[in-house]
């Protein structure tokens, strides 16, 4: 079963959830493995779930915060 949390975050809240999100996107990446192990399902799930979170989040940040000239 899924379940459904909503959030109110300001601008800079949100942000900061999408730094720590590119964080840990990052740790994922790059995250030492050998070069002959089979690719690891744990890791790629955990990129595909962190990829569809920052989507949900970034469009909002996008269109909240002013653009800078």
């Amino acid at each position: 079963m899924s379940e459904i949390v909503t959030l109110e975050l300001t601008p800079q809240q949100r942000e900061i959830v999408l730094e720590g999100l590119r964080c840990v996107r990052n740790s994922r990446r790059f995250e030492f493995r050998e070069p002959s192990d089979p690719a690891n399902e744990r890791r790629e799930t955990d990129l595909r779930v962190v990829g569809e979170l920052l989507g949900q989040l970034g469009p909002t940040v996008a269109a909240t915060v002013p653009a800078r000239a």
